[in-house]
C-alpha cells in the first residue's frame, strides 16, 4: 500500500483517562479482589483509532471533548501528541478529565466503569465542519454520546464512514442516520462465547442499517462481513497470539481495516488486515509501540489464521442469512 496516497481520517468519540486493572477473578457483589497489575491508557475508541491510523502513514484528526490541566489532562495530551494526532482537545483550568476504570481477569473478561464528567455535552459543542466533505471518517455510536455520534453521521455523507457500535444495542436515531448515509460501514463485536451469533448478528444489522459493509468481530475466531455491494460474505478465522491485554483491540482492528479498504482492498484483505493489527496490539505490551505497516505486513506473512471448531449456522441457514442482505 502506497502511505503517500492515503486520505485523512476525521475521527470521533469521547476522550478519558483510562486506568487499566488486572485480577484473577472479578469478585462477587460485596467481597473484593486483589489487583495484580495496574496500566494506564486512553479511552474511547476513536482516540486509539486514530494513533493506529497515524501508525500506518495516515494523517488524522480527532474530534473530542477538551481534558482538565490536572495530571491526568496532561497525560492524555501528550499521548496524542507523541503519536502525531491533531485534536480539538486541549486543557482548560476547571474542566474535570473524564476517567474509565476497566477491570480484566484471567478468563479475559472485562468490566468497565465511565465516568464522563460532562465530556458528553462538551463534545456536543465541537465544530463538525472537517467531517463535511472529508474522504474517510470513523465514528463511535455509543448511547452515551449518541445524539453528537448522530449529527456526525449525518455531517459526513460523502466520507466512507466506519460507525463503530461495540457491543451495545443499535439505537432507532443512530439507525435512521446510517440508513441515510450511501457509503457507511457498521462494526460490532460480540464475545469469543458469542461467536455463532455473528452471523445472524451481521445480517440483522445489514438489513437494519442499509449498511455498504457489515462487519461482526468476535475476538480469537475472527471476524466476519457482509457486502451489500458486492453481495459478498466473508469470514476470516483469528490469530493464534500469546493474548498480554485485549485494551482497545477493537480500535486496532478498526484502523487496520480502514487503512485497507483506503488502499481499496477487497473486504478479505481488509478484514486480514484488520485482525492482524487487532492481534499485534494483544500480543505486544500495552506501552508497546503501535504496528506501522512493516510490522502488520510482515505478521500476515509469518502468521497464519487459526481455525477453530465452530458451526455458525446449519447448511443453508447460513445461504438464507446472506440472501436476506
Amino acid at each position: 500500500m502506497n502511505a503517500a496516497a492515503l486520505a485523512p481520517v476525521v475521527c470521533l468519540s469521547y476522550l478519558a483517562a483510562a486506568d487499566l486493572w488486572t485480577v484473577p477473578r472479578y469478585p462477587d457483589a460485596n467481597s473484593g479482589a486483589v489487583i495484580t497489575a495496574v496500566e494506564q491508557s486512553i479511552a474511547a475508541d476513536a482516540p486509539m483509532t486514530a494513533a493506529v491510523l497515524a501508525a500506518l502513514g495516515h494523517p488524522t484528526l480527532l474530534l473530542t471533548n477538551r481534558v482538565g490541566d490536572d495530571p491526568a489532562g496532561q497525560r492524555i495530551t501528550c499521548w496524542l501528541a507523541e503519536r502525531g494526532i491533531t485534536t480539538t482537545a486541549g486543557s482548560r483550568r476547571g474542566v474535570t478529565t473524564p476517567h474509565i476504570t476497566v477491570v480484566g481477569d484471567a478468563a479475559d473478561s472485562r468490566t468497565w466503569f465511565l465516568h464522563l464528567a460532562g465530556a458528553a455535552e462538551d463534545l456536543a459543542s465541537v465544530d463538525l465542519a472537517a467531517l463535511d466533505g472529508a474522504p474517510l471518517a470513523y465514528i463511535d455510536a455509543y448511547p452515551v454520546i449518541q445524539d453528537v455520534a448522530v449529527a456526525a453521521i449525518r455531517a459526513a455523507a460523502s466520507a466512507l464512514t466506519l460507525v463503530n457500535i461495540g457491543s451495545t444495542e443499535l439505537t432507532a436515531p443512530v439507525q435512521d442516520a446510517m440508513r441515510a448515509h450511501p457509503k457507511i460501514i457498521v462494526q460490532a463485536n460480540v464475545d469469543d462465547e458469542r461467536h455463532e451469533d455473528a452471523v445472524t448478528i451481521a445480517a440483522g444489522l445489514s438489513n437494519r442499517t442499509g449498511a455498504r459493509l457489515t462487519v461482526v468481530t468476535a475476538g480469537a475466531y475472527g471476524a466476519i462481513a457482509l457486502s451489500r455491494t458486492g453481495g459478498e460474505f466473508v469470514q476470516v478465522p483469528g490469530f493464534a497470539v500469546q493474548v498480554r491485554h485485549t485494551h482497545c483491540a477493537g480500535a486496532a482492528f478498526s484502523g487496520g481495516l480502514l487503512a485497507a479498504l483506503a488502499a481499496d482492498l477487497s473486504p478479505r484483505e481488509a478484514l486480514l488486515w484488520g485482525c492482524a493489527s487487532g492481534a499485534l496490539r494483544c500480543e505486544l505490551p500495552q506501552r508497546a509501540p503501535l504496528p506501522d505497516r512493516q510490522a502488520i505486513q510482515a505478521f500476515l506473512d509469518t502468521r497464519r489464521p487459526v481455525v477453530r471448531p465452530s458451526s455458525p449456522t446449519e447448511d443453508g441457514e447460513l445461504d438464507a442469512l446472506v440472501d436476506a442482505v
